[in-house]
């Protein structure tokens, strides 16, 4: 589940198998990568640049 496809908090915190408040708040972190959409009520982030971060070494998630 990588490469293209747009993952939203929701998508994010099945991935890394947290809960979406954590999410939320990962997302908001200055090194997350930034979203690639923004559409009403929530955004969207590539799921090649989360797994891109996470292999950068973010444990602390």
């Amino acid at each position: 589940m990588a490469g293209d496809d747009l993952w939203t908090t929701a998508g994010i915190a099945h991935r890394l198998a947290i809960s979406a408040e954590r999410a939320r708040r990962l997302c908001a972190r200055p090194d997350f990568p930034s979203p690639v959409q923004s559409v009403p009520y929530f955004d969207l982030w590539r799921a090649s640049d989360v797994e891109a971060w996470l292999l950068e070494g973010q444990p602390d998630y």
